[in-house]
């Protein structure tokens, strides 16, 4: 799944299955998935995994940073 960013107009959209949800970027949560060691996008209550480099995308353009670290250094 895709996540679209709009910086223009400070918001950001996926599509799932028909249906295309959209946000404002202010209201999406990026936060970790453990399981698949990936982040993931909430998005008007849906979640849908990320690149880290769209994770940093979203977070930069005002998304909240939910992420924990998943790497224990010795």
């Amino acid at each position: 799944m895709t996540v679209n960013i709009d910086t223009a107009n400070g918001t950001c959209s996926t599509t799932l299955g028909n249906a295309t949800q959209t946000c404002a970027i202010k209201d999406v949560r990026v936060s970790t998935d453990p399981a698949a060691r990936m982040s993931m996008a909430h998005i008007s209550g849906h979640s849908v995994h990320v690149t880290e480099d769209m994770a940093e995308h979203l977070i930069a353009a005002g998304a909240k940073d939910d992420r924990k670290n998943l790497v224990v250094d010795d």
